[in-house]
């Protein structure tokens, strides 16, 4: 998530858009290792 934000604000994306698409991410990100076919990543 550091290395993101880093890209963002090189790119110039203002904090409360990087903080909108970091959230967005994270939540993926989550969706992602609950997924059942993963489930075994996050033990």
């Amino acid at each position: 998530m550091e290395n993101i934000n880093a890209v963002l604000i090189d790119e110039g994306v203002p904090q409360g858009d990087r903080l909108v698409r970091l959230n967005q991410i994270a939540i993926n990100q989550m969706r992602v290792l609950e997924n059942d076919d993963n489930r075994n990543l996050l033990k």
